[in-house]
């Protein structure tokens, strides 16, 4: 218990300290994009490797990858109902907002440091899932309800899953795990000292991206979002932990990713779709205020049983 009370100390302190660089000047507002591709190309595709590594095999867990592509569908059907009447500036923020998780700079972190090799290996297997969903079919279909249109870009929708190298590097992991192989142990000696800077960088990189300017008139708005989301991800993690005949390290993680915050590149999405910037910048920094003390909290639940 008390080596979880440090490191999810630790974990706060870094985020503060990135917000508190920011806030001084020595970084800028944008500068967390730097961080952001240094974390999305390099450390978290090598903290995938690594965990892959270090479990053994197992195509039951394939099933994981439907969950999360099957979460951001609810999530989505959710959303289209209770954004019905607003206008396109609010329901775009909505409809991509209330889906998605931040799993490869926020939640896999988490695990990474907290739980063992297959809990991360479940998290990853979701990411797959996930990203399926929010580096472009929600967009695509947020679009074509706003818009009324019919049919889906599948050329775009591919263009945009082909330049994702966590996307890129889990599907390969996928496969090898189908085929029964298993990752080079060079490989994985190479690529180790990236992955053990990976939950450095997204905590630091989380502290910078936060603003807490909300505009009044979107408070309801937004509250209406981050309830509707928590509620779901609530019944969700119980629903894993409780219910998923897999063994206990991949329910504790699934748990724990499913109360992850809005998705960053969902944030960027809904501004595209013609959403209000200043409402999806919003939702984005407090759901993550929201997500750190109910993971951590979860870790130390988990800790104790």
């Amino acid at each position: 218990m008390a080596e979880i009370l440090l490191k999810s100390a630790s974990f706060i302190c870094l985020i503060a300290l990135g917000y508190l660089l920011k806030r001084k000047g020595l970084f800028g507002k944008t500068d967390f994009k730097i961080l952001s591709k240094i974390v999305l190309n390099i450390t978290l595709p090598c903290a995938n490797i690594v965990s892959f590594s270090k479990y053994p095999p197992d195509t039951s867990l394939l099933l994981v990858v439907l969950l999360g592509f099957a979460m951001n569908w609810l999530m989505l059907l959710i959303a289209w109902f209770a954004s019905r009447g607003y206008e396109r500036p609010s329901r775009a923020v909505w409809l991509n907002c209330v889906t998605g998780y931040n799993i490869g700079t926020f939640a896999l972190p988490f695990v990474q440091s907290f739980l063992g090799p297959a809990s991360l290996v479940g998290t990853c297997l979701f990411n797959t899932g996930n990203a399926l969903m929010c580096n472009g079919t929600t967009y695509a279909i947020s679009m074509n309800i706003m818009e009324g249109t019919k049919g889906l870009n599948l050329k775009s929708i591919g263009k945009t899953l082909l330049k994702s190298m966590p996307f890129l590097t889990q599907i390969i992991l996928l496969l090898i795990c189908i085929v029964g192989l298993r990752v080079p142990e060079e490989v994985v000696t190479f690529v180790t000292p990236a992955s053990n800077a990976n939950a450095f960088l997204a905590m630091f990189m989380i502290g910078l991206m936060f603003d807490f300017h909300i505009e009044k008139s979107r408070i309801k708005e937004i509250s209406g979002i981050l309830v509707i989301r928590y509620i779901v991800a609530f019944a969700a993690a119980a629903a894993f932990y409780f219910l998923l005949p897999f063994e206990l390290p991949i329910r504790q993680a699934l748990a724990i990713t499913v109360l992850a915050p809005v998705g960053t590149v969902s944030t960027a999405l809904a501004v595209k779709a013609g959403g209000d910037p200043a409402m999806a910048a919003s939702a984005n920094s407090v759901s993550i205020l929201i997500s750190i003390p109910l993971i951590l909290g979860l870790l130390a639940v988990f800790g104790t049983v």
